[in-house]
């Protein structure tokens, strides 16, 4: 019951970050205090933590975590945590990539990354611990 609990949890944390992303994109067109916010932390975001040095060191590291997370499902068959993750990374790449029109683009790579942190973590876990002797 607490391995499911602690699973919902973690999907919970996982996915509130992406789903408040298309929450604001969502109201971004609809009500105009959410489009100003957006655009003074597009400017913030720009300046500070997106500047172009760093997308492109976190398109590289993007592109680093699918080849690890690639040799790790060919290698030893991590399953579905891996996969996952491999998943999201690709996703990140692509958004990266094409969806920079987006006014909450900011949010999503955010939220991507927060789920990145996680299934990273997860995988370290998933890995390190001992297998259970039945």
């Amino acid at each position: 019951m607490l391995k499911k609990l602690i699973y919902f949890l973690v999907f919970l944390v996982q996915f509130s970050g992406i789903g408040l992303a298309i929450v604001l994109e969502n109201l971004s067109s609809k009500k105009m205090g959410v489009a100003r916010y957006l655009i003074y932390r597009k400017q913030e975001f720009e300046a500070t933590l997106f500047t172009p040095a760093n997308v492109h060191l976190l398109m590289y590291l993007l592109i680093l975590g699918t080849i690890v997370c690639l040799a790790l499902l060919l290698i030893k068959k991590g399953g579905g945590v891996v996969l996952f993750a491999a998943l999201v990374n690709i996703i990140g790449i692509i958004f990266i990539q094409f969806e920079k029109e987006l006014q909450a683009f900011h949010f999503f790579i955010l939220g991507i990354l927060i789920v990145l942190v996680i299934q990273y973590v997860w995988m370290i876990y998933f890995y390190l611990r001992k297998p259970e002797v039945k």
